[in-house]
Parts: structure tokens; sequence; C-alpha cells
């Protein structure tokens, strides 16, 4: 059984579709490497920011030199916005008190479902010598 021969056109035209789909898949791999890298970039914003932000809470120097620095470097309204309690201290200590204040609002309720969720009431803690005439009892009753 005999194989029939392409022609060189033929075999021209096989490898440009080989080529295409090359290039197709380079392209792909490009345009993933691209948005790994975006992604990436983003993570590492958000990381740098959440630790500058942090330490602005604790530190007021530094606080100071962030908010010279976002002065500068932020000049859209809508940015500005979004950082107002870092440009201006009074807003920063207003943030701060509300932040505290939410907090602890939540750890009452957390509290009060702790408790709630028991519901037994709460036997006074006893030790295991009260009542058993241990050592500086003297064999009384416990109190």
């Amino acid at each position: 059984m005999a194989h029939a021969r392409k022609t060189t056109t033929e075999l021209i035209a096989e490898e440009e579709k080989k080529s295409e789909q090359v290039k197709a898949r380079i392209a792909e791999l490009k345009a993933q490497q691209r948005a790994d890298e975006r992604k990436r970039e983003n993570h590492r914003k958000i990381v740098v920011g959440a630790a500058v932000i942090a330490h602005v809470k604790i530190d007021p120097r530094f606080r100071k030199e962030v908010r010279d620095a976002l002065t500068k470097a932020v000049t859209d309204p809508k940015h500005k916005a979004v950082i107002g309690d870092l440009l201006d201290e009074e807003a920063f200590h207003a943030a701060m008190r509300a932040a505290a204040k939410k907090a602890d609002a939540e750890a009452k309720d957390e509290a009060k479902e702790a408790g709630a969720a028991s519901n037994e009431p709460a036997a006074p803690a006893r030790s295991p010598q009260q009542g058993k005439g241990g050592p500086g009892t003297k064999g009384a009753p416990p109190a």
C-alpha cells in the first residue's frame, strides 16, 4: 500500500499551521505570565499597605511621614476620600476611637453569647481542700 506523497506546497501549509498554533500558545502563555505578575504585584501592595497602616497606628512620627508622603502623592479627590483618616490627625484619632469602641462592643457581644450558650448557672469554684479539713483549716467548715 503506497502512501501518497505530499507536495511541497502541502508541507509548507502544514508547517505554517503548526507555526500559527505555536505562536498562539506563546501568546496565551505571555498573557498568563502578565496576569500572574499583576496578581503578585497587587498582593504585594496589599501586604505592604497593611503593614504601613498597622505601623501608622503605633508610631506617631511614622504616621506624620506617611501623612506628608500621601498628601504630596495622592491628588485624586476620590482617592483622598478613601484615605482621609490617614491624612488628617483628628480624623485618624476619631477612626481609632471608633475602631476601639467597635472592638469593645464585639467583645461584649461574644461574652454574652458565650454565657448564654452554656445556659448553666455558674457554680462557685471550689478547691479540692475546701470542706475536707485540709492543712491550715483545723477541721473548720468552709466559709
